[in-house]
């Protein structure tokens, strides 16, 4: 699970790119093995900064590969791919919670950033803890917005078509959380 995160750099290319996988794995189900590779990692960094333990993160992970796979005969290309599976992916978590699942909100975000050296390591940890408070202290839509931007690493447009709102109004809702977590993390240094 250590494959990282493309930000951006070329969405028509990834768009184009996805649409080649989806059309092969219509025609055949055997070639929807790269499509679960590229998107594996961002779908269980999804789950599992929103649950916060492994077990669940897999499961739902899982369960949202196998509907999609099952429904990837239907699938048709008015949206973007990662735009579908990540509304599958919120409909599990959905129902999740539904059922009565717990949420450990971000709690163990140091997943994605550990170091090497030991005294890095120390103050990025620190750091995190200030940020994880602070996260905590937001409303829940806006929590949603940061891991579908960050840990599950969808463009603007994207988390727009999930959320249903304009790529506008994602990328400035995105832009002014960053800009309070960042004055957040600067007053806890006065």
């Amino acid at each position: 699970m250590n494959q990282s995160i493309a930000w951006e750099e070329h969405p028509s290319r990834a768009v184009s790119e996805d649409a080649e996988l989806v059309l092969a794995a219509q025609q055949d189900p055997a070639a929807f093995r790269p499509l679960y590779q590229k998107w594996l990692t961002p779908v269980y960094r999804y789950f599992f900064f929103r649950l916060g333990n492994v077990k669940d993160a897999e499961d739902l992970t899982s369960q949202v590969f196998l509907k999609a796979m099952e429904d990837l005969p239907r699938y048709r290309s008015r949206y973007r791919f990662s735009t579908w599976l990540f509304t599958i992916a919120h409909a599990r978590i959905v129902d999740y919670f539904r059922k009565g699942g717990r949420e450990v909100a971000l709690e163990n975000a140091e997943y994605i950033f550990a170091a090497q050296d030991p005294l890095v390591q120390t103050i990025r940890d620190d750091e995190l803890d200030r940020l994880v408070v602070l996260v905590k202290q937001l409303k829940e839509d806006e929590q949603e917005l940061i891991r579908l931007r960050f840990f599950a690493g969808l463009n603007y447009r994207e988390i727009g078509e999930i959320v249903h709102r304009s790529e506008e109004a994602v990328r400035k809702s995105i832009s002014r959380l960053l800009e309070r977590l960042h004055v957040g993390m600067e007053e806890e240094h006065e």
